[in-house]
């Protein structure tokens, strides 16, 4: 596995790309620890960092997952973590709307006050 340098995708989205569907074919089962980053990155001809970008992506997508001196692992088919983000983005969108009525609040008492 390298990148094609005649593919207009960086790199690191390449990468991605080739991890991602050797997980969803099952070459890399849920569990299976993936090999180092210095292996991945010798494997498909690129640099550490863009290796470590391409993983950072997959664990965004929630198919991948780091244990602390341990390495990094397949997820568990399902494991929804944009779930998570939706979750999280809702309680954040409803703490603004919370702060906003207390803004409008006093814009109004101010409105009285002054008329």
């Amino acid at each position: 596995m390298t990148v094609d340098i005649n593919d207009p995708r960086p790199p690191y989205v390449q990468v991605a790309d080739g991890l991602r569907a050797a997980i969803r074919s099952g070459d890399l089962a849920p569990g299976v620890r993936l090999p180092s980053g210095r292996e991945l990155a010798s494997e498909w001809g690129v640099a550490l960092m863009t290796l470590q970008k391409a993983v950072d992506l997959l664990r965004d997508e929630g198919l991948v997952y780091s244990q602390q001196g341990r390495g990094v692992f397949v997820a568990a088919a399902g494991t929804e973590r944009p779930a998570d983000e939706l979750i999280a983005l809702r309680e954040t969108v409803e703490n603004l709307e919370r702060r906003l009525a207390v803004v409008e609040e006093r814009l109004q008492t101010n409105d009285n006050h002054r008329g």
